[in-house]
């Protein structure tokens, strides 16, 4: 999977000359995810509630003419949520999941103005997000531990255990969907406050296509299966560094004359 991300960096960086501006540089930022459920049934059962995470990684942003941009990143990024139970006022199962992400977007500048004088750049998109899911680690309780006089455990998800595994300290997950589909919508603002380089502040709301997984999760030794039926949700706050390669300029800086035939 790793390699399906870096070919397409690759793809995108070998075109790079054929775009005007060529913008790369850090991104970080924070999460605030959460799971839906299609089923009406789950929703009855479940109680959803976000978690905060982190996201951290590179930025490239290519101008596709003069106001439009293509923006993609790779990313380390952790989302979740946290379940409780309706039926079992004791059931609380907080969920962190790791990805690698790929968001895609295509924006469009525009310029707005504070007071009589002062300029400032924002911006609009969308586009595809795709992720691959690494893991991921959660803790959980119910009346069923508590009537066993048994304490909350931790736990780590495990895609690979066989049905002879018998760790308390797994979360089985079978048919999963690693990779991912979602779609992004984003906002920011631009700020250039020295030659060559950008601070891109934005906004972006990722809703999932697909779910994590096509089966339950399971533990050994207790009733409850987590349900895996449902898909990513969540807001991100991103801060970017981007530095300007102007490969469009070095272009242009180079002699155009033809030195066997001056004038």
């Amino acid at each position: 999977m790793k390699t399906f991300f870096i070919a397409l960096i690759a793809y995108l960086l070998t075109y790079a000359t054929a775009f005007s501006q060529l913008l790369v540089g850090p991104e970080l930022g924070v999460n605030y995810s959460w799971t839906t459920f299609k089923d009406d049934e789950l929703k009855e059962r479940f109680g959803m509630k976000p978690v905060v995470g982190f996201h951290a990684g590179g930025h490239i942003a290519f101008r596709v003419r003069k106001r439009f941009f293509l923006h993609t990143s790779v990313l380390y990024a952790t989302k979740g949520r946290v379940l409780t139970g309706k039926f079992d006022s004791m059931l609380k199962n907080k969920t962190t999941y790791s990805y690698i992400d790929m968001p895609i977007n295509y924006t469009v500048d525009f310029k707005g103005r504070i007071g009589k004088s002062k300029e400032f750049k924002y911006f609009l998109g969308i586009g595809p997000n795709i992720s691959y899911w690494l893991g991921g680690k959660g803790t959980f309780f119910s009346s069923e531990l508590e009537e066993n006089n048994e304490d909350a455990f931790s736990y780590k998800i495990n895609f690979t255990s066989s049905d002879d595994d018998e760790s308390p300290e797994e979360m089985k997950v079978k048919n999963s969907n690693r990779l991912q589909l979602g779609l992004n919508v984003i906002g920011g603002m631009v700020f250039e406050p020295w030659y060559k380089t950008r601070f891109i502040f934005s906004v972006r709301y990722e809703l999932g296509h697909s779910y994590l997984a096509k089966a339950d999760g399971s533990f050994s030794g207790i009733y409850y299966e987590d349900p895996l039926k449902s898909r990513n949700q969540g807001f991100r706050i991103s801060l970017s560094y981007l530095v300007d390669l102007k490969t469009e300029e070095r272009k242009k800086g180079k002699s155009t004359i033809d030195k066997r035939n001056p004038k």
